[in-house]
């Protein structure tokens, strides 16, 4: 190809890896941690938010979930009765290779520009005793919308901690939103064995799903939304 500024043959290959380059640093630099995120507050918040996840995926099963999220699934055994899975999100940065000037056809890095990652990740432990589904979905709050760490108990310290009590929140809404996209409506008069054979949760969410919808700012349910 005939550069027409300088006058001289230039192969097209060198021209795209030095287009390549200069576009790398027109790029701000960003930074590896997310943006900013808007975590549901409120009780009618997470219900909207919990309907709204419950029609993207339909009736796609966890593992079709987590391919469709770009999250890492992994079940691991671990003791029985014990903890039943954690998230974890990795923050990290790709190096970026261009096509070398000189040699053709061969990468070399771009230092001092890197492409931000994230990774983020769901542990799943099936010895727990707990459905996976009510793991997955509890631990998918967190990864989306809790402020990131705040499911790391090694952080709360000190029995009085703000973030102690907010770890203790951010537990109780991701319960809560597990419950509202596993139970998308129950009639009051059900007992908790009733709710949880329905809709084959633990006992404990199903105890959580009467306490959620009984305190919603209005009467509402997800099969209304």
């Amino acid at each position: 190809m005939l550069n027409r500024t300088l006058g001289v043959s230039v192969p097209e290959t060198v021209l795209l890896a030095a287009r390549q380059f200069i576009a790398i640093l027109e790029v701000p630099l960003m930074s590896t941690m997310p943006n900013t995120l808007l975590a549901p507050i409120r009780r009618d918040e997470i219900l909207k938010l919990a309907a709204e996840t419950r029609s993207r995926f339909s009736s796609a099963s966890i593992d079709d979930v987590a391919h469709k999220t770009d999250i890492i699934l992994v079940r691991t055994n671990g003791p029985f009765g014990k903890d039943a899975g954690f998230a974890h999100i990795d923050f990290f940065q790709e190096p970026i290779f261009i096509e070398s000037l000189a040699r053709p056809f061969e990468k070399i890095r771009a230092w001092g520009h890197r492409n931000p990652r994230t990774v983020r990740s769901i542990v799943i432990n099936p010895n727990a005793g707990i459905p996976e589904r009510e793991v997955f979905w509890h631990e998918y709050f967190h990864l989306f919308y809790s402020p990131h760490a705040v499911q790391r108990s090694e952080r709360f310290m000190h029995r009085f901690s703000t973030e102690g009590a907010l770890h203790r929140q951010e537990e109780r809404r991701a319960n809560e939103f597990a419950a509202a996209i596993l139970i998308p409506s129950i009639r009051m008069n059900l007992t908790v064995t009733e709710i949880a054979e329905c809709f084959a949760v633990s006992d404990r969410l199903a105890q959580c799903a009467i306490r959620f919808y009984g305190q919603v700012s209005k009467p509402v349910f997800l099969s209304e939304l």
